[in-house]
């Protein structure tokens, strides 16, 4: 079984009642939502909805394609995916429920064709969407549904989660795990209660899916300052790497990523052992100096990993470190070799 949505933009609006009962036919209708978002943010909507999937410059042109309008919200469950993979206009090959994506293909006909009609691809894309849309995940969501539609469309009048900012560190986190995948690098001891930067003035994210993640979080960009999101009543910087931008060792990043644990305060950061050597290395080579609330940090790590022939004085001698660091670093490409 497989939950999936679909969009009926307000131009294809004139088509719901043939749309629906389709959906009926072909797969298990659990809810309808008639979604208003407002004229003010609409556009920035769209743009954060579809991210990098939206063209640059063409946020605005599509929000006039739908009008500003309400939209229908239909959420399903196909009890007999079949996922295969498809090829896109633009020659991308794309993993899909062929049964989701065909229908879609279809609605968008009978409207005239373009993208009047919007659909989730796979169960990920549905809980992205889910998320933006009503603020709630897969899970969250699952728990809410009927085992069937009652035939009755509540109305919802809000914009995306996060349209104007963050109520607190947590709820970003919760839409950031339903959404996109990524590490907190670093200094989130206190996360998500408690996040002051009076020695560290950003939040350090790695993540395979930059610039995506600009969107999600709804980052802004003045021209008279520092980029920030909106987080309770601070302007939060944050800094976004990603594997291959030269920050870490692209194999090394992707493995980080790919090891990544769930914090106790509910959101991704490194292992123990890789939080230990990437807080290393930040601090020797990105630093070039020993820093005392990191050095502390790292004797606490050292000795959960129980890292041999290291002791507390250990962390005040930079050349002792680098030792440490190069060592391991030699076994990191030793380790990708033999993979």
């Amino acid at each position: 079984m497989s939950l999936h949505i679909f969009i009926i933009w307000k131009n294809a609006r004139y088509m719901t009642d043939k749309i629906l009962e389709d959906i009926k036919k072909q797969f298990e209708l659990l809810e309808v939502y008639e979604v208003h978002w407002s004229t003010e943010f609409f556009s920035d909507n769209m743009s954060r909805f579809y991210g990098v999937k939206l063209p640059p410059g063409k946020a605005y042109s599509k929000a006039n394609q739908h009008e500003f309008g309400p939209f229908l919200l239909c959420i399903l469950e196909d009890k007999n995916p079949k996922y295969n993979y498809v090829e896109t206009p633009n020659g991308e090959e794309l993993l899909v429920n062929i049964n989701t994506y065909d229908a879609k293909q279809t609605y968008r006909e009978w409207t005239g064709g373009g993208n009047n009609v919007h659909s989730s691809n796979t169960e990920e894309e549905t809980e992205h969407d889910l998320v933006l849309l009503l603020g709630k995940n897969l899970k969250d969501v699952r728990n809410n549904l009927s085992e069937f539609w009652n035939e009755q469309i509540k109305k919802i009048d809000y914009d995306l989660i996060g349209f104007n900012g963050w109520k607190n560190l947590k709820q970003l986190f919760y839409v950031l795990n339903a959404t996109t995948n990524y590490i907190v690098l670093r200094n989130f001891e206190e996360f998500p209660d408690t996040y002051t930067f009076e020695n560290h003035e950003d939040i350090d994210i790695l993540t395979n899916e930059f610039p995506q993640i600009e969107f999600i979080v709804n980052k802004q960009k003045p021209s008279n300052e520092r980029p920030y999101v909106n987080i309770g009543d601070q302007k939060v910087l944050f800094d976004f790497r990603e594997p291959g931008d030269g920050y870490y060792d692209e194999t090394w990043s992707n493995d980080i990523l790919n090891c990544k644990v769930l914090s106790s305060g509910g959101f991704y950061v490194p292992n123990t052992e890789d939080y230990f050597y990437s807080l290393l290395y930040h601090m020797l080579i990105h630093k070039g100096k020993l820093l005392d609330d990191y050095t502390e940090r790292l004797w606490l790590l050292a000795s959960k990993l129980k890292i041999h022939d290291v002791v507390k004085k250990t962390f005040s001698n930079y050349h002792d470190l680098k030792i440490i660091l190069d060592r391991y670093q030699y076994f990191i490409i030793l380790k990708f070799q033999i993979l």
